[in-house]
């Protein structure tokens, strides 16, 4: 699957993220190469959006290895809405 560019954004603490794991195997090295064309530099908490022609797949920086490889977990953001009452 050839992703288009792909859009880096912070992780906002107001957001919750709900993690959606795919359970596949495949093209680890592969993957992980894709991850770090992607985002070279990611921060902690930092929520990662790959593009595709079927929609898009996004994966936040949970933790850092020792040797300072990044563990992603793919899921969803999901924003609180605030309800606006009227008196």
């Amino acid at each position: 699957m050839a992703f288009e560019n792909s859009i880096a954004t912070t992780y906002e603490p107001r957001t919750n993220w709900v993690a959606k794991p795919l359970n596949k195997t495949g093209d680890l090295e592969g993957w992980l190469s894709k991850m770090n064309r992607a985002c070279p530099n990611p921060v902690l908490g930092e929520i990662v959006w790959l593009k595709s022609s079927y929609g898009s797949t996004s994966y936040k920086a949970m933790k850092f290895r020792t040797n300072g490889d990044v563990i992603w977990q793919r899921g969803e953001v999901i924003r609180e809405i605030k309800e606006v009452v009227n008196h």
